[in-house]
């Protein structure tokens, strides 16, 4: 295992349905709470990071087998197909210019919002011995309970430069009224996947579990980033999906404003599953950062 347990808890506080369930029990990373001060704190980006961390033996369920399929306006993620060529049958190096157009028209059809942006594609590698150091285009799997969209940068107002500059590219003039962020996550490798990426149902996360974590860099000292965590809340349910189509990806709320001064989120977080045969080859998957635009 590569994560670094603090506390460990179990099953306390987990229903009987939930557990009842087929699921995997895996370790969660979350946020220690008590160590950390509120609203922010600050770590430092690296291995060694020192986020205090805690850990939880949690069940996850594989969505595939629910009843009804989640959905981005109950759970706050989304099984969907696009229509692009399958990343797997495209070499790395293409796999941005087609799967990303595929990922904004596909959100814009679901959403019915006036325009999608996009930014922040990246690829992850769940072999250890990729030092994504050395290879800036690929990064290992984030194994803690996160989010990518800080209310302080996404907030009542946007305070992003690069997305900034994309709204004002794809506007018209037109004054903006409304906005969602989402994440959108494809495993390109074959199932089973050894570190899948697993998602919380939005409706079980409070505000009180939120906690903003400023972080910064030792080689960029004058570079700093708000990032969305979460501590520890019995209430939250977890899931993946344990095999996708070549043409499949899933949508997931990065931040939602509801208008209130509150916000949805679906925190997310790679596992190690298990269940997974050691032979399983490592987790290939793209990932990119979007936002359904409306506008008056």
């Amino acid at each position: 295992m590569q994560y670094r347990p603090g506390k460990i808890f179990g099953r306390a506080g987990l229903e009987s349905s939930v557990m009842d369930r087929a699921a995997v029990m895996a370790p969660f990373n979350y946020v220690d709470g008590d160590k950390v001060e509120r609203p922010k704190f600050a770590f430092t980006f690296g291995a060694q990071g020192g986020l205090p961390l805690e850990t939880h033996v949690l069940p996850v369920v594989d969505a595939a087998g629910l009843e009804q399929p989640p959905r981005l306006d109950d759970y706050g993620f989304q099984l969907v197909r696009l229509d692009a060529t399958p990343t797997r049958d495209l070499p790395s190096d293409a796999i941005e210019q087609h799967w990303v157009p595929a990922v904004r028209e596909k959100l814009k059809q679901i959403t019915g919002a006036d325009e999608v942006i996009a930014w922040g594609f990246g690829m992850r590698y769940s072999d250890p011995s990729q030092d994504p150091r050395k290879n800036k285009t690929i990064a290992n799997p984030s194994r803690r309970v996160h989010g990518d969209f800080s209310p302080t940068n996404f907030g009542a107002e946007i305070d992003h430069e690069d997305v900034e500059a994309e709204i004002a590219a794809v506007s018209g003039g037109r004054k903006l009224t409304r906005w969602v962020g989402y994440n959108a996550w494809q495993a390109y490798s074959e199932p089973p996947y050894d570190t899948p990426l697993v998602f919380c149902d939005k409706r079980t996360v409070s505000p009180e579990a939120l906690v903003i974590g400023t972080g910064s860099s030792k080689e960029r000292p004058d570079f700093t980033m708000d990032l969305p965590f979460f501590v520890y809340d019995p209430q939250h349910r977890w899931y993946y999906y344990s095999a996708m189509r070549p043409d499949e990806t899933v949508l997931f709320i990065g931040i939602e404003p509801l208008g209130d001064g509150r916000n949805d989120f679906v925190p997310h977080t790679a596992i190690d599953d298990p269940t997974c045969p050691a032979d399983a080859p490592p987790r290939c998957s793209v990932e990119v950062r979007a936002m359904a635009l409306y506008f008056e």
